[in-house]
């Protein structure tokens, strides 16, 4: 037997598929399940009329040619909620790559609030992720993702491969959103973040929403300290964009409770305390 043969690894490909619904006189309950490794999930709690589902690896993380697929879908007038509340490491491989795939799904009058710990690209490594998302015109959807460009006591900041994301967002069926980039530091992709914030994170949330969003960008943007810049744009309808680049991991969760809480505001519509008590990353 080769040597190749011996220290081969075969691929993980798991992931969840998720419904929610609103039963009349119980509340939204998770009513369809299927998870899978590399991922985990715990019993979801639910809180004035909303479910809470804990989602986490309890893995090393992703290696190569990994694959971890996620769907949600909240039927009409149900309410969840998806947080990971422990980072997961995109692990040093020497070639390929890891990949992730997510689709949400939200129905009229529909909630869903997704908001993860972050994923760190540790040296080396190379990710490739896609994310749909299909929001009905009365739907509110809350969407958040947290990058760590390396693992910082290892002195690893931006020394990972590649990391490819292609977002799109789509309202009514029509394309209301388009993100597509490719992210090579060795190529010098990255400059103007690395040499802001040499150790920086960045994050991105969404808000769509029926409600207008009056001076919110305007707000967002008073929310900017030295250590945490935030850029805000208004999609074109039903919502806005929010990116933030942040010196450091404190700095990055302090910035995102501050505009969560402006977005959520905004959405008019009561989120539970019980989801950021079990966001435990964030505390």
């Amino acid at each position: 037997m080769s040597k190749a043969a011996t220290t081969s690894r075969p691929a993980v490909i798991g992931g969840a598929r998720l419904t929610y619904r609103y039963l009349p006189g119980i509340g939204t309950r998770l009513v369809e399940q299927w998870v899978s490794p590399p991922l985990h999930m715990t019993k979801a709690h639910n809180d004035q009329d909303w479910a809470i589902s804990q989602i986490m690896s309890p893995t090393a993380g992703l290696l190569e040619n990994d694959l971890l697929e996620i769907e949600a879908t909240v039927a009409a007038g149900a309410k969840a909620a998806l947080i990971s509340p422990a980072a997961c490491r995109v692990h040093t491989m020497g070639q390929g790559f890891a990949r992730i795939r997510q689709h949400f799904v939200v129905a009229d009058g529909g909630v869903l609030d997704v908001w993860p710990a972050p994923l760190i690209l540790q040296k080396a490594a190379a990710l490739k992720q896609e994310t749909r998302v299909d929001v009905a015109a009365d739907a509110t959807l809350l969407l958040c993702e947290v990058i760590s460009p390396g693992r910082a006591a290892y002195g690893e900041a931006f020394a990972f491969r590649n990391w490819t994301s292609r977002l799109r967002i789509f309202r009514d069926d029509k394309l209301l959103c388009y993100e597509n980039f490719s992210c090579q530091p060795a190529r010098g992709d990255i400059m103007d973040w690395k040499s802001q914030y040499p150790a920086g994170n960045y994050a991105s949330l969404y808000l769509l929403s029926p409600q207008p969003i009056g001076d919110l960008v305007q707000e967002l943007h008073n929310l900017e300290t030295p250590q945490a810049t935030i850029g805000a744009s208004a999609l074109r309808v039903g919502g806005l964009g929010v990116k933030i680049l942040a010196a450091d991991g404190i700095s990055l969760r302090q910035t995102i409770f501050r505009v969560r809480e402006q977005l959520i505001t905004c959405s008019n519509l009561p989120f539970p305390k019980s989801l950021k008590r079990a966001q435990t990353f964030f505390h």
